[in-house]
């Protein structure tokens, strides 16, 4: 192993790894954008309004 290249420095976790907490904001982020996703398509395509008939009970 190289002089410049430290043990500690090799083997230390990246920047998520550091942070876990960011995979927890990102993991809601995800998540909160595919909700808004569905409702934009549901509400962008909702079905006909069919008007119904009253029965009328004898």
């Amino acid at each position: 192993m190289p002089a410049s290249i430290s043990k500690s420095n090799a083997d230390s976790p990246g920047f998520f790894g550091q942070r876990p907490w960011l995979w927890v904001v990102f993991a809601f982020v995800v998540l909160i954008s595919a909700w808004s996703a569905l409702f934009y398509i549901a509400l962008n395509n909702q079905p006909e309004a069919v008007p119904l008939k009253h029965l009328s009970v004898e």
